[in-house]
């Protein structure tokens, strides 16, 4: 990678495809799974592979070890064991990667609270905007969670698939299922699963749980990662333009800084 340059992170989590990295950090890929390669958390060492592909999103997630998807370069991260600046370069080396566009702002750290806290705000999804977990749904995802907070009472909600479905502008339900079980995988929403009296499934009741230990751990992570992003952007941008403000200089500047150090040389002869 080189310092003089920002590459675009958002291309990446986007373009850069998943299955391919997965194949190029020699991990076993069968279709849309991926044997895990953290053997030591699975019975059978994933005998049956637990990590599963989305193509559409570009992210993978393993069902045991993972509480929430991996990006291209969590993946990188997670299976080399290395910090951010190292997977990206690992990334720069084998994939075509465009650089931030000129003029573009990269985001700063002072734009973020300076802790992330449940109950601050005056929102219910107050802190998963602050926590960036808000950023990382998909457009259907965001919708649901509206409606949801629109039609709550207190820290439940009862709604069916077909509500959610008219209310959040969705035509399809294995959208809304799919929106769910990531809720309850980041630990935002819990089902309250009742029956009527006459033995069939009650309309569905969800109960927020954004003060769940998982959901902050989950969250904190997130945020982690997002700030050390925005600190590598800054640090690349901040070398880049010294590289710029270097080329501009005039050559007898140039020439009489070359001068003045090698008259500060030992003679070699």
């Amino acid at each position: 990678m080189a310092e003089t340059s920002v590459p675009n992170f958002e291309y990446i989590r986007r373009k850069v495809p998943i299955r391919e990295i997965a194949r190029e950090l020699g991990l076993e890929v069968s279709g849309n799974t991926i044997r895990c390669w953290r053997p030591e958390n699975h019975q059978h060492g994933d005998r049956t592979p637990s990590v599963g592909l989305h193509i559409h999103k570009n992210i993978a997630k393993c069902f045991v070890c993972d509480s929430r998807a991996l990006s291209p370069i969590d993946l990188v991260m997670s299976v080399q064991d290395v910090e951010l600046r190292a997977a990206l370069r690992w990334i720069l080396a084998r994939y075509p990667v465009p650089n931030i566009p000129k003029g573009k702002h990269v985001q700063t750290p002072q734009r973020w609270p300076e802790r992330f806290r449940v109950g601050t705000g005056g929102s219910r999804l107050d802190p998963l905007v602050r926590s960036g977990v808000w950023a990382s749904l998909l457009p259907s995802e965001r919708s649901i969670l509206g409606v949801l907070d629109v039609f709550s009472d207190g820290d439940a909600v009862t709604i069916s698939y077909r509500g959610l479905m008219r209310y959040a502008g969705i035509g399809s339900q294995s959208t809304v299922s799919s929106a769910l079980k990531r809720f309850q995988n980041l630990h935002i929403l819990q089902p309250n699963r009742k029956r009527t009296a006459a033995g069939l499934r009650a309309c569905n009741s969800y109960r927020w749980t954004l003060d769940d230990p998982a959901f902050l751990s989950t969250v904190a992570e997130i945020r982690e990662r997002q700030e050390n992003e925005i600190k590598l952007e800054r640090a690349l941008r901040a070398n880049a333009k010294a590289a710029r403000k270097a080329s501009l200089l005039p050559v007898n500047t140039l020439s009489s800084h070359w001068s003045t150090n090698e008259s500060d040389a030992p003679l070699r002869v």
